[in-house]
């Protein structure tokens, strides 16, 4: 082949195949470190910090979503406490191990952070502090 149908080549792939995300669903599970109500611009959500482990022996991640149904009323009934063990499907959207500072300092977090979209939970077991 000669270079200039190389390129041609090349240019017809770039066409063929644009990049739109994939639909990847992930599936997660640990316990429930944080969850909060709060009032955002288009009503009221519950903000979700799940930790789990990747590794025996090691820290874990920490996985963060946000939801404004079905989750928000189990916040609200009180069964998200923490320590409870969850189930969360969800999409990737984001994965942090830094964050910059409000002084532009580029700072690591404690633990790396996956960011999920379109969450689903399953409820899990109660912590022992929990069960009466």
């Amino acid at each position: 082949m000669t270079t200039s149908n190389l390129s041609a080549v090349a240019s017809t792939e770039e066409k063929a195949y644009p990049n739109f995300k994939d639909f990847n669903q992930v599936v997660v599970e640990g316990r429930v470190q944080h969850s909060e109500i709060k009032a955002g611009e288009y009503g009221e959500y519950v903000s979700v910090t799940v930790i789990t482990t990747l590794k025996d022996g090691e820290q874990g991640i920490a996985v963060t979503f946000r939801s404004s149904n079905g989750i928000l009323k189990l916040a609200k009934s009180g069964h998200l406490m923490n320590g409870r063990r969850v189930h969360i499907t969800g999409q990737i959207s984001g994965f942090n191990t830094h964050y910059v500072n409000k002084d532009g300092v580029i700072v690591q977090l404690s633990r790396p952070r996956m960011d999920l979209s379109s969450p689903a939970l399953t409820l899990g077991a109660k912590p022992k502090s929990a069960v009466a």
